[in-house]
């Protein structure tokens, strides 16, 4: 696991250097930049596979086709062996140093020979070209930037801020859509030129031109030839034990995150029967008055699965009190703003003082239909499906509107976060409701929130994390199935609960689950006015230029005199993220 940057069309040790320092968190044990003609490719590195010998970037037998990785390429040993009896030389046990072997073999079609999680970078000086490419589900992330011929890269934001002459610019319409999704959807950015590589995509470089980006994989839901109910329970069962056992690779110790929910206790139970020791597990909870009956469910029953599958467990609480001083590191950790989920950050604190991997249950609530979404399209099938999805935006079109000043709502004019929802439904290979909707979510809101805020809330403290869920094989799987599997009768995740049936008893798998999902509307209610109100401050707001300071204190003042709404506490939420990004990151507002 490591953090990558470089650059396709010039030679700039000194600036990769920088980049790649910027990116410590995500491999604090070394790094290296290596240039030449036409190119400077860097990593920093969290040493866990071959943690001696590892170092990368890594090139073939000439050095003259050179890789960089952040991720895990699960499987990579078979690969290695085969590259061996053919003749060619390795020199670690490193999975990185497979990537220039088989970008000789196969050019751009070596993503097709690899599984796992990654983004990675392969400069082939034989041709003078670059490529990039990006996990199949976008576990891992990559950003561009173009320049003067140039194609900047790297794993963070962060490090793109340091290219010569960059300027901050506001994307205005990123904001737009962020003030709705809670997240900016890619490819788009917050920053005016810099660019998100979709998942599943490559893109290249040569000669001073970067190829339109290309998409190597794509599932499809609603396959043409499922297996049976029975059947489908046997084979995800076998591969959700080959995923689990895949993900135990490496040369240090690993932990399981356990929410107490089934997901994370299903890949706990199986890894605790794969394993040749006991596993680690840890759970979050929250302190005092700020816990709910949920949570306080969630963290029983993770302590049940612990006992029951003789881990090794530890628990961690969260203070309402920590919020407001640790937005400011969350935040650096997107460099965007982000509305959503963020208690990873505080369990991956915990997670990060005893081991550098740990294994979650992310993916499940996608593949199976759990959110609300999917059980309105499972619910009412025939109803319309963008309009579904519309209204569990967080703030409306008119209501964001009615936020800006008239400089900003004019620039605005033409954008429409309908509209984003419009064309994620557009093209999809699903035709039944549920599965449209859980194919639109896997392609859009899936890698742009949800593995967004567990992959930059976990790196923060240095922490890998696996899932099972996301293997290759039980994607495709899960995917195609049809939608009665997945929600049945109201029953989320059907499914996986007849799987999970097999590890634990009736009433753990049909109980409602929270999981790691903070209480922030009653935090905000509760604790975090002042904060709120400080935030959100007329001049402070003023100072930022976006916002009409006096319509988003009435808004506020609304929020607190009606004594509080979900809805409204999100809709406060994403205006108090963003007036503190704004503060940190100080780009011009165009």
């Amino acid at each position: 696991m490591c953090g990558i940057a470089g650059v396709f069309g010039r030679e700039d040790a000194e600036t990769v250097r920088a980049m790649t320092d910027a990116l410590l968190h995500r491999g604090p044990d070394e790094g290296l930049v290596v240039s030449g003609d036409g190119f400077t490719l860097g990593a920093r590195r969290l040493s866990i596979v071959d943690v001696e010998g590892g170092t990368q970037p890594l090139a073939n037998e000439t050095e003259r086709i050179w890789a960089a990785q952040n991720g895990e390429l699960y499987g990579f040993a078979r690969i290695r062996e085969g590259l061996l009896e053919r003749g060619h030389e390795l020199r670690t046990r490193c999975d990185t140093e497979i990537l220039p072997h088989l970008y000789e073999e196969h050019g751009d079609a070596l993503v097709h020979e690899l599984d796992g999680m990654f983004a990675l970078a392969i400069w082939d000086g034989e041709h003078g070209r670059g490529l990039l490419a990006r996990d199949r589900t976008g576990k891992k992330p990559l950003y561009t930037l173009e320049r003067d011929g140039e194609l900047w890269f790297a794993s963070e934001l962060k490090a793109l801020l340091l290219v010569p002459g960059f300027e901050r610019v506001l994307d205005l319409e990123s904001m737009h859509h962020y003030l709705s999704f809670k997240h900016v959807p890619g490819p788009r950015t917050i920053f005016r030129g810099i660019r998100s590589l979709p998942p599943a995509h490559t893109l290249s470089w040569s000669g001073g031109k970067t190829s339109v980006p290309a998409r190597y994989w794509r599932p499809r839901f609603d396959a043409p030839d499922p297996p049976s109910e029975d059947d489908a329970v046997e084979q995800l069962d076998a591969l959700l034990r080959r995923g689990v056992e895949r993900r135990l690779m490496g040369d240090v110790p690993i932990g399981f995150f356990l929410s107490g929910g089934l997901d994370s206790s299903l890949s706990t139970a199986i890894a605790a029967e794969l394993a040749s020791g006991p596993v680690r597990t840890f759970t979050l909870g929250y302190a005092g008055g700020s816990s709910t009956p949920g949570k306080e469910a969630d963290r029983r029953w993770a302590a049940w699965v612990a006992e029951r599958y003789g881990t090794d467990h530890a628990e961690e609480e969260v203070d309402v009190g920590r919020f407001p001083e640790t937005i400011g590191p969350i935040l650096r950790a997107f460099d965007e703003p982000f509305a959503g989920v963020v208690s990873t950050y505080f369990l991956a604190e915990l997670i990060a003082r005893h081991v550098k991997v740990a294994v979650s249950g992310d993916g499940a609530d996608e593949l199976f239909g759990s959110y609300r979404s999917h059980r309105l399209a499972a619910a009412d099938p025939t109803g319309d499906e963008v309009a579904r999805r519309t209204g569990l935006l967080v703030l409306s079109e008119a209501e964001k509107h009615g936020l800006y000043t008239p400089a900003v709502r004019e620039a605005l004019a033409g954008a429409s976060s309908p509209r984003e929802v419009e064309r994620s439904f557009a093209g999809l290979t699903a035709t039944g409701a549920l599965n449209r909707t859980l194919e639109s979510e896997f392609l859009t809101v899936f890698p742009d929130q949800v593995l967004a805020f567990v992959d930059r809330l976990s790196m923060a403290h240095s922490l890998e994390v696996r899932t099972a869920y996301l293997d290759t094989a039980v994607v495709e799987l899960v995917a195609g199935l049809p939608g009665e599997l997945k929600i049945r009768e109201g029953r989320t995740k059907h499914l996986l609960k007849r799987v999970a049936a097999r590890y634990f008893p009736a009433e753990m798998i049909e109980r409602p689950k929270e999981g790691f999902v903070m209480p922030v509307t009653d935090w905000l209610l509760a604790d975090l006015e002042p904060y709120v109100r400080e935030t959100l401050a007329p001049a402070r707001l003023a100072d930022a230029g976006v916002f009409d300071p006096a319509a988003v204190t009435a808004l506020v003042d609304g929020f607190y005199r009606e004594g509080g709404d979900w809805r409204y506490g999100n809709k406060i939420l994403a205006l108090v993220v963003f007036q503190e990004w704004f503060e940190l990151y100080r780009p011009r507002v165009p």
